[in-house]
């Protein structure tokens, strides 16, 4: 069964093309994160004129089924997680209820690990989606999704690049509310992986980032993903340039959330430290008042993504973290270690 929607103030229903923004701040500061602010939403005329294009991790969004391509194991219903179909449904039912809330345009989703379950998602969403599923070469199956309004996005070229790791680049190139624009999705290595590993995934991500924008000629570029890092890190500074004013690849980028960062605002907690490891990097328009234009970015959240917003939570040291799905083998029954980051560009 799926989740109750419920209405949002002011009578909407939620599925508006703009999502409503919260930004996730450090735990000292949670009480003021909970209160949210909405924005309003557009008029029905103008929503073809502005999309919002998002980047959600979904923490093991696995289907029930062994695969003989993948050491998935652990997540079926004897395996070492109990995934069974009630916690499937509940995973499904949660990441719905998120992107529903949200009211994403387009979303970019890591940690899929079937084609199977990247249906079962969108058709459990309360929107119309299309999707695309291209699986990777990591051995548990992880791998990347996209999923879309076919009245904002109409994708044209889909192809699966080399990341120097086994989980491959998916780029999508297609038209964002009738212009020509690349959508390069990415989960790079986590920091429990060699250094030199990481080091290399961020170069590559850098070089398949440029060629797309200066060989390829792309117009405009979204590079989204779970970085594992965060962009003053080593690997990123090495590999985009130093960043100034938000701004890498020697201008040709643009971190879209370098205020949240730079304001300790994240997308992932550790240790009671938020950390922005979901990034948003942005190309800069061909012209001035031509194409596509940023307008805002943020993390999306609400009170429910958070542990301890209805005293399910005993020890107070994790309050107010990302109500995961799994803590090590114990089963949480929540949405997932990620918050979802988001843009919304305008013409």
């Amino acid at each position: 069964m799926r989740y109750e929607k419920k209405p949002l103030p002011g009578g909407s229903s939620g599925n508006s093309s703009m999502p409503r923004p919260a930004t996730a701040r450090p735990l000292r500061l949670l009480s003021l994160v909970l209160l949210g602010t909405l924005l309003a939403l557009p008029p029905a005329a103008a929503q073809h004129r502005q999309v919002s294009v998002a980047f959600y991790n979904v923490e093991n969004l696995f289907d029930t089924i062994a695969s003989p391509l993948h050491a998935d194991g652990d997540f079926t219903p004897s395996g070492r997680y109990g995934w069974d179909t009630e916690r499937y449904r509940t995973k499904l039912d949660r990441i719905a209820r998120t992107i529903d809330d949200a009211g994403f345009d387009v979303v970019a989703l890591a940690e899929v690990e079937s084609e199977r379950a990247v249906r079962d998602l969108a058709e459990t969403l309360h929107d119309d989606y299309s999707f695309i599923y291209r699986s990777t070469s990591d051995r548990r199956g992880i791998s990347l999704a996209l999923l879309y309004k076919g009245d904002k996005f109409f994708p044209g070229e889909i192809s699966r690049i080399a990341s120097g790791t086994s989980r491959e680049f998916l780029y999508v190139q297609g038209e964002l509310i009738g212009y020509p624009t690349g959508l390069l999705v990415c989960h790079l290595p986590s920091k429990f992986n060699d250094r030199k590993y990481r080091i290399r995934a961020a170069a590559r991500l850098a070089e398949v980032a440029d060629s797309l924008l200066v060989r390829a000629k792309c117009s405009r570029l979204l590079v989204l993903g779970d970085f594992n890092g965060e962009l003053d890190e080593e690997p990123f500074r090495r590999a985009f340039g130093p960043e100034r004013d938000g701004h890498l690849a020697g201008g040709r980028l643009r971190n879209a959330l370098w205020e949240h960062a730079r304001n300790g605002f994240g997308s992932y907690c550790w240790e009671g430290e938020w950390l922005l490891y979901d990034n948003l990097l942005v190309s800069a328009p061909p012209a001035e008042g031509d194409g596509l234009h940023l307008r805002q970015a943020g993390i999306f959240v609400r009170d429910y993504l958070l542990t301890g917003h209805d005293g399910e939570v005993s020890h107070r040291t994790r309050r107010g973290y990302p109500f995961r799905t799994f803590s090590g083998n114990r089963y949480l029954g929540g949405y997932s270690d990620h918050l979802p980051v988001y843009v919304i560009l305008s013409r």
